[in-house]
């Protein structure tokens, strides 16, 4: 079985180091980037199959910005995403847009424990395979379903 790539995007270099040891302790490989652009770029050279995303990096919306980027590259889109923030503690908290759509898996209010983590990320990766898995089969179910169809 091919190791899993999981890519942290986030510019607290003590939360990066903490993730990286918990992801790596269960096997993943992990790449990290300090902002929403690094993040792109390490995305688009060795496509992850998860992505960590921070809200607040170069800007304080620079992770809201980069998902929406990813949301409208076919390459990427497909990637999932668990946005990680503390953003409601912070005055920044009322510029964060609510009402739109967010291309994310989940959000997580940091701090979170290493344990819940882990059932986030293995439920993300699992709901990425399910999904490919299920279109392959409803395209291939969706002509035998035609003819056996009594009118």
């Amino acid at each position: 079985m091919k190791q899993k790539r999981i890519l942290i995007i986030d510019d607290d270099a003590d939360l990066v180091l903490a993730l990286r040891m918990v992801m790596e302790g269960e096997g993943y490989l992990v790449e990290e980037a300090s902002n929403g652009a690094e993040g792109l770029a390490k995305m688009r050279a060795h496509l992850p199959d998860l992505a960590f995303m921070d809200v607040m990096m170069a800007n304080p919306l620079d992770g809201y910005y980069t998902t929406q980027e990813i949301s409208e590259d076919p390459q990427l889109r497909n990637v999932p995403i668990l946005m990680m923030s503390s953003i409601a503690d912070t005055p920044y908290a009322a510029s964060f847009p609510t009402d739109q759509y967010l291309h994310i898996i989940e959000f997580i209010s940091k701090p979170i424990e290493p344990e819940a983590l882990l059932e986030k990320v293995e439920k993300a990766l699992k709901g990425s395979e399910k999904g490919s898995k299920k279109d392959s089969k409803k395209d291939s179910r969706k002509g035998s379903r035609k003819g056996s169809r009594k009118r």
